[in-house]
C-alpha cells in the first residue's frame, strides 16, 4: 500500500483545526437541540442538523489526517482495503456530510414555505447524489455543486429576510447573522479546499474559522 507523508507541523494544525471545529460544532448543535427540545420549533431542529452534519464531515477529515497521514505503520500494516479505496469513502462521506450541512441550513430558513421541504428524505438523496459524483472523480463538478448550494443559501437568506415584516425584522436580525457567518465559514474553506486561495493563506482561514464558530457558540450559549 502507498504511503503518503505531510511535514509533522502541518498534520498537526491540520488535525488541531478539524478537532476544534468538531467539538465547537457539536456544542453548538447540543445547545441548540435543547432548545428544540424545549419549544418544539421545527427550524431549531433543521439548524442544529446543520451543526451536527458539519461536525461529522470535520471529525473524519480529521480522522482522515490522523490515520492516512500520521506516522504511524498500524492501518498500513493491518488494513485489508487499499489506500484507493478508504480514500474514496472518506472523500464521498465528506462530501455527503458537508451536503447534508448546507441543505438543513437552507431547509432551516425555507421549511414553512412547501411542505415538501418538511421531507428530510429528500435532503438525504440530494447529499447522496453530491456523493456519488465525488466517487466518480468530477472535482469541477463537485466544486460547481458546493458553490450552487452556498449560492442558494445566500438566496434563501436574502428572501427569507424579506418576508419578514418590518416590524418583526428586529427580532430577526439577532439570528439572520449566524447565517450569515456560516456563509462565510463554508465559502472559505470551500475556496481553500480547491485551492481558489491560495494554501498559504490556510493558517489564516483556520483562524478566522475557529473565530467564526466561536462566535456562533457564543451566541447560542446566550440563546441569541
Amino acid at each position: 500500500m502507498q504511503r503518503f507523508f505531510v511535514p509533522a507541523e502541518i498534520l498537526a494544525i491540520e488535525t488541531i483545526f478539524c478537532a476544534i471545529v468538531f467539538l465547537i460544532s457539536f456544542f453548538i448543535y447540543y445547545k441548540i437541540h435543547e432548545l428544540y427540545r424545549l419549544t418544539e420549533y421545527r427550524g431549531f431542529h433543521y439548524f442544529s442538523n446543520t451543526l451536527l452534519f458539519l461536525g461529522l464531515a470535520y471529525f473524519l477529515r480529521f480522522l482522515v489526517f490522523i490515520f492516512f497521514y500520521g506516522q504511524s505503520d498500524f492501518l498500513f500494516e493491518n488494513a485489508r482495503l487499499d489506500f484507493r479505496e478508504l480514500m474514496i469513502f472518506s472523500v464521498a462521506f465528506m462530501t455527503y456530510s458537508s451536503s447534508a450541512s448546507v441543505l438543513y441550513l437552507i431547509y432551516s430558513l425555507s421549511w414553512k414555505w412547501s411542505e415538501l421541504l418538511r421531507n428530510e428524505i429528500l435532503l438525504h438523496i440530494l447529499a447522496l447524489i453530491f456523493a456519488v459524483f465525488s466517487i466518480l472523480g468530477r472535482p469541477f463538478l463537485l466544486l460547481m455543486i458546493q458553490i450552487t448550494l452556498l449560492i442558494v443559501l445566500l438566496i434563501v437568506i436574502v428572501f427569507s429576510y424579506k418576508k419578514y415584516e418590518p416590524e418583526r425584522r428586529a427580532t430577526v436580525v439577532r439570528v439572520y447573522p449566524l447565517y450569515a457567518l456560516l456563509f462565510v465559514f463554508w465559502i472559505l474553506n470551500l475556496f481553500l479546499s480547491f485551492r481558489i486561495i491560495p494554501f498559504e493563506f490556510r493558517f489564516f482561514i483556520y483562524a478566522l474559522s475557529i473565530f467564526v464558530l466561536g462566535i456562533i457558540a457564543y451566541r447560542v450559549l446566550k440563546k441569541i
